[in-house]
C-alpha cells in the first residue's frame, strides 16, 4: 500500500469536518488550483470537552462524517467555514503551492467586526504562539491548516482566528499564526452589487499547505465556542506519516466580550439560490485563477434563505427645510432611521431595497438652481467600479452621511446631479451619492421624476445594497440658488416616503411633515414695466425694448398685451415673413428675425437667465396672420441653461392693429408656466426688437406711454404702463404737397369726377390733421347720396356695393405695396354722412372724413391721420351718375382753387390754395 493509499480514510475524515460543500469542475490545460472547495452556513456546533464537534455523526462503517445543518433562517446569525484542499501526486503530496485565494460572499451577507476587541500584528506575531497574546475578546473564529512535507508527517493546527487593526483602506482584516507564518484576511466591498468579499493575498509559500480550513463565528462571544477559544497552538502531531487525534488544549475560555453578533445572513428570501465564489491561483502559476460556483450543499439542498416574514422592518424618516417661509428658495435635508437590533439571539432588521420620496406638491425644482451648476456624466461617477468619482464640483447639490453598524466611522460623501440623458434612467433629472469608505467607494444612482403638469418631485432610490445603515442623512444645499422652492401658500405640508425591503414587497409609508408658516401674506401680483426706444429721436429708426420683472412671492405671469404708443411702427418692407408651419415649430429662417429675448426664471435673488454662453440664441421672428392679426411675433427661446435643456419654448404673439390709429397692440399667447415637469417662476422678461432700420419712432413729441396689462396664473389681472416720449420734433420738416384734378364734363350741373393727389417729401413729420376746401364751383350733390353704409354694416365689413363712391391708395415706404380700397359713405352722427377710405394690404386702415359746407362750400376734414409716413395717397372719387359734386358754373371760365389746410404731427402747419386741373382747352382728336 501506498503512503497516500494508507493516509486517505484518515485525511479523509479531516477534510470531512472541514469541507462543507464539494464541487468538481473540469480541469482545464493544466492542472485545477484547488482539489476540493466547500463552504457553509451552519448552527454553531456543539462541542464536548475533547473539542468533538457534537452534532457531525460519524459513520465509522465507511469512515465519514455527515457536516452540521445549514442555517435556512434569514437575518440570523450562522457559523460561516470555508475550506479547500490541494491536488496531490502520487506519493500524496500537494503539486503546487497556494499563493492567493479569494472569496465572494453572497449579497447581503456580512459581518461586523465593531463589537470586538483588535488584535496588532505584533501581537499575532508574538512567539509563534498561534496569536497567543491577542486578547481573547478579539478572536472571532479558528483556523484548522494541515501542512504536508515530503518526509515530515503532515500536521493539522488548529489556530484562533482573530479581529486586526486595520488602516483606512480596508473595512477588516482577520489573522491567524500557524507554525510562526501568518494567514491575514482582508475584508473588501465589491463595486457594483456592494457585496463582501474576503481574499488571503501572496500566502507564505514557506510551508506547503494541503488543505485549510477557516470558520467565522456568527455569535463569537458565545460560549458554545469556549473550547476553541484557545491560548496555544492545538496541533495534531503524527507518527510514521500518520496523523494523531490528540489536541493539545488548555480548557474552555471564556471572554469578557458582550454576545454580539458578527456574522449575519441576508435578509432576502429570493427565488434563486445564494451563491458563493472562490477563485485562487499559485505560486507556480501566479495569476492563472480558477474560479468555482457554489449554490448548494453537498446533499443538493440549495443555498436558499427562508423566514423573511420574520424579519423586522421599521424604518422612518424626517425632514427639514432651510426656510419655512413662502415661495422661497430652499435647501432641504432628509433622514432616513433604520433601527439596527444587535440581537445575538434575535433576528436582523431587513435590509432597506428601496426608498421612495414624494414631496408635497408645491415644493418643485427652482429653475434658478441652474446659475452655474454642472451635470455628473456617466463616465465621471462611474458607477460599478472602485474608481474615486471624478464629477465636476459645479455638479456637487449636497452631502451625505451614513451611520453603518459594520464601521466605527461615519461615512461622508457628496451628493452629485447625474447628466441629463447621460444617466441610468436616460432622464431629465437623476442624482448620485457618493461616499468613500475604507477600500471602497459607495455610489448610488436616485432617479428624479416631476409631476408634467404640478412639478411635484419624487426621487427613487431603488435596488440599494442590501447592507445595513443605522441613519442616511441627504442634505441639498439652501441659499439663493437652492435645487427647491418652498410653496407660494403656507400651509401644514407632508412628504411621503415609501420604502420597501429586500425581505418583502409589502411597502411601509410614513408621512414626513415640512411645515410652511413664514411670510403667510396673500401673493400680490403687481408686474413692473420699463419701455422705450434706444434712440428717442422723433422720427428716427431705434431699436425697441421691453422689460418686465415680478418680485418674488407675487403670483406668475401666465399673459400680457403690451400697448405701442401711436406711431411707433415697424417697418415691414424687405423683410421675411415666417410662415404658419415654421411658426409653430420655431423654425423660421433668418431673414424673418426682428430681434432678441432674454428671460430669467426661479425663484430667490438670482434668477437663471436664458441665453447663456455657449447655448442656443434666442430670437424674435416676424410672422403671418394669427388670431385675427395681420402679423403676428413668434418669440423662441431655447430652455438651455446650466446643464439643463428642457426644449424650445415658442410663444407666439398676435399684433393687432387699430385701423384708426394703427396703434400697436402685441397680445401674447399664455406663457408656459412649467418646463418638463420645472415650473418655470418669471423673474424678468426682456425683449428688444433690434433688426436695423425695423422700428421707427413718432414724429409727434407729446407725452405717450407703452401698457400693458398682465393675466397671472390663477387669472389676476394688473396693468403697468411707462411713459414714452420722442424729442427733436422740431427739427423734422412739413411739406406735404395737394393736387386736384377734376374730369369730365365741365359745364354747369355736370358732375365731375374728382382725384387729388397728396405727396410727402421723405424724412419729415407725418401729417395729424387734413383739412381740404373744393373750391366755390362745386355744390354736393344730394340727390346722388343714396346708399350709405351703416356703422354696423361697416364693422362686419358688409357694406353695400352701392355705397362705393370713390377709390383711394396709399405708398408707405413701411411696406411693400399700397394700401388700397374703396371709398364709403358711411352713416354718422353729422348732418351728412363721413367720406371713409378703407384701405387694404398688409394691413388694414380706415381712413374716415367728416363732410360739411361751411359757407356752401364742400370741406373735407381727415381729423384723425395715424401718424404713420405716406409718401404719397390718392383719393378718386367717381362722377356722372356716382358723382357726389355737381358744377355750379362753367368750369372751364373759370380757374377754380381748393384750399388745403395740413397739420403735422409736430404741430407746424401747411396752408396752400391748389389750382385744380381741369380739362379744358383741349382739341379733339383729328380722325
Amino acid at each position: 500500500m501506498t503512503r497516500r493509499s494508507r493516509r486517505v480514510p484518515r485525511l479523509g475524515t479531516t477534510l470531512a469536518l472541514t469541507l462543507l460543500l464539494t464541487l468538481a469542475v473540469a480541469g482545464n490545460a493544466r492542472a485545477e488550483v484547488f482539489d476540493s472547495v466547500g463552504m457553509g452556513l451552519n448552527y454553531p456546533p456543539v462541542l464536548d470537552t475533547n473539542g468533538t464537534t457534537g452534532n457531525t455523526q460519524a459513520d465509522r462503517e465507511d469512515d465519514t462524517l455527515l457536516p452540521p445543518a445549514f442555517q435556512r433562517q434569514a437575518g440570523s446569525h450562522p457559523d460561516f467555514t470555508f475550506a479547500f484542499s490541494m491536488p496531490t501526486d502520487s506519493e500524496g503530496y500537494p503539486v503546487e503551492t497556494i499563493r492567493d485565494i479569494d472569496v465572494d460572499l453572497p449579497k447581503g451577507m456580512v459581518g461586523n467586526p465593531t463589537g470586538f476587541a483588535t488584535c496588532t500584528t505584533a501581537q499575532l506575531v508574538n512567539k509563534g504562539l498561534g496569536g497567543a497574546a491577542c486578547p481573547v475578546s478579539s478572536q472571532v473564529g479558528y483556523a484548522e491548516i494541515v501542512v504536508n512535507w515530503d518526509g515530515i508527517p503532515p500536521t493539522l493546527s488548529r489556530v484562533g482566528l482573530f479581529n486586526l487593526a486595520h488602516g483606512p483602506e480596508v473595512p477588516a482584516r482577520f489573522g491567524f499564526n500557524y507554525s510562526n507564518v501568518l494567514g491575514l484576511i482582508s475584508a473588501r466591498v465589491r463595486p457594483g452589487d456592494y457585496g463582501i468579499s474576503s481574499g488571503s493575498m501572496a500566502i507564505s509559500n514557506a510551508q506547503k499547505v494541503e488543505t485549510v480550513r477557516v470558520t467565522l463565528w456568527g455569535v463569537p462571544a458565545d460560549s458554545s465556542h469556549d473550547m476553541l477559544r484557545s491560548k496555544e497552538v492545538q496541533q495534531l502531531k503524527g507518527e510514521a506519516g500518520q496523523p494523531s487525534e490528540v489536541y493539545v488544549q488548555k480548557g474552555p475560555i471564556s471572554t469578557d466580550t458582550d454576545r454580539f453578533p458578527f456574522l449575519t445572513a441576508p435578509t432576502s428570501c429570493a427565488d434563486a439560490p445564494a451563491f458563493f465564489k472562490v477563485r485562487g491561483d499559485t505560486w507556480e502559476n501566479p495569476g492563472v485563477w480558477e474560479e468555482r460556483t457554489f449554490t448548494e450543499d453537498e446533499e443538493g439542498v440549495p443555498f436558499k434563505f427562508e423566514g423573511c416574514g420574520k424579519l423586522p422592518f421599521s424604518p422612518s424618516a424626517s425632514a427639514k427645510l432651510s426656510t419655512s417661509g413662502t415661495d422661497s428658495p430652499a435647501g432641504l435635508t432628509v433622514d432616513v432611521d433604520v433601527p439596527q437590533p444587535q440581537d445575538p439571539d434575535g433576528l436582523a432588521e431587513a435590509h432597506v431595497r428601496k426608498v421612495k420620496v414624494t414631496l408635497p406638491e408645491g415644493f418643485a425644482v427652482n429653475a434658478a438652481s441652474a446659475n452655474g451648476l454642472g451635470s455628473c456624466s456617466q463616465d465621471e461617477i462611474a458607477l460599478g467600479t472602485n474608481d474615486a468619482p471624478t464629477c465636476p464640483d459645479s455638479s456637487k447639490l449636497g452631502k451625505v452621511t451614513i451611520d453603518t453598524p459594520l464601521l466605527d466611522e461615519q461615512l461622508v460623501g457628496n451628493v452629485y446631479l447625474a447628466k441629463q440623458g447621460d444617466n441610468p434612467f436616460n432622464s431629465l433629472l437623476a442624482m448620485y451619492i457618493a461616499v468613500k469608505g475604507p477600500g471602497f467607494y459607495l455610489k448610488l444612482p436616485g432617479k428624479i421624476d416631476l409631476d408634467p403638469v404640478t412639478g411635484q418631485v419624487t426621487t427613487t432610490f431603488d435596488d440599494n445594497p442590501q447592507l445595513p445603515f443605522e441613519k442616511l442623512s441627504l442634505s441639498l444645499d439652501g441659499g439663493p440658488r437652492a435645487a427647491l422652492t418652498t410653496p407660494a401658500a403656507c400651509g401644514n405640508y407632508a412628504a411621503e416616503a415609501e420604502f420597501l425591503s429586500w425581505a418583502s414587497d409589502k411597502p411601509v409609508m410614513k408621512s414626513i411633515p415640512m411645515p410652511v408658516d413664514q411670510n403667510c401674506v396673500a401673493e400680490g401680483f403687481n408686474p413692473k414695466l420699463a419701455a422705450g426706444s434706444v434712440d428717442p429721436t422723433a422720427g428716427a429708426a431705434s431699436a425697441f425694448e421691453m422689460r418686465v420683472t415680478r418680485d418674488d412671492g407675487e403670483q406668475n405671469i401666465a399673459k400680457l398685451n403690451a400697448t405701442l404708443p401711436e406711431g411707433l411702427l415697424a417697418k415691414l418692407k424687405g423683410v421675411a415673413v415666417c410662415g404658419d408651419a415654421q411658426a409653430a415649430a420655431g423654425d423660421c429662417p433668418a431673414g424673418s428675425q426682428v430681434g432678441t429675448a432674454t428671460v430669467g426664471a426661479g425663484s430667490g435673488l438670482t434668477p437663471v437667465y436664458v441665453p447663456q454662453a455657449g447655448k442656443a440664441p434666442t430670437a424674435i421672428y416676424l410672422a403671418g396672420p394669427y388670431k385675427g392679426a395681420p402679423y403676428s411675433l413668434v418669440v423662441k427661446v431655447p430652455a438651455q441653461a446650466g446643464p439643463f435643456d428642457l426644449g424650445t419654448v415658442t410663444v407666439r404673439n398676435a399684433l393687432q392693429i387699430d385701423p384708426v390709429t394703427t396703434q400697436v397692440t402685441a397680445s401674447s399667447d399664455p406663457l408656459p408656466q412649467i418646463l418638463q415637469g420645472i415650473p418655470i417662476a418669471y423673474r424678468d422678461v426682456r425683449v428688444e426688437v433690434s433688426r436695423p432700420d425695423f422700428i421707427v419712432n413718432p414724429t409727434g413729441c407729446d407725452p405717450k406711454s407703452v401698457s400693458t396689462t398682465f393675466t397671472s396664473a390663477t387669472g389676476a389681472s394688473s396693468t403697468a404702463s411707462d411713459p414714452f416720449q420722442v424729442i427733436g420734433c422740431d427739427k423734422l420738416g412739413f411739406k406735404p404737397k395737394l393736387a386736384i384734378k377734376f374730369s369730365g364734363e365741365t359745364h354747369r350741373s355736370a358732375h365731375p369726377a374728382l382725384k387729388a393727389t397728396l405727396k410727402m417729401p421723405k424724412g419729415g413729420a407725418n401729417i395729424a390733421k387734413a383739412v381740404v376746401t373744393l373750391p366755390e364751383t362745386e355744390f354736393l350733390e344730394n340727390a346722388h347720396i343714396g346708399t350709405v353704409c351703416t356703422r354696423v354694416q361697416y364693422a362686419a365689413d358688409q357694406c353695400p356695393a352701392k355705397s362705393i363712391y370713390g377709390y383711394a391708395k396709399a405708398w408707405t415706404p413701411l411696406l411693400d405695396k399700397p394700401l388700397q380700397g374703396p371709398v364709403y359713405l358711411r352713416s354718422s352722427n353729422h348732418t351728412l354722412p363721413d367720406l371713409v377710405a378703407s384701405l387694404d394690404g398688409a394691413i388694414h386702415v380706415d381712413l374716415a372724413g367728416r363732410i360739411d359746407s361751411p359757407g356752401g362750400k364742400i370741406r373735407n376734414t381727415f381729423w384723425a391721420v395715424p401718424d404713420a409716413p405716406v409718401s404719397k395717397f390718392v383719393l378718386s372719387m367717381k362722377g356722372g351718375d356716382k358723382g357726389l359734386l355737381v358744377n355750379n358754373e362753367e368750369l372751364c371760365k373759370v380757374k377754380p382753387r381748393a384750399r388745403a389746410e395740413f397739420t403735422g404731427q409736430n404741430g407746424k402747419r401747411s396752408v396752400s390754395k391748389p389750382l385744380v386741373k381741369i380739362g379744358c382747352g383741349k382739341s379733339p382728336r383729328k380722325r
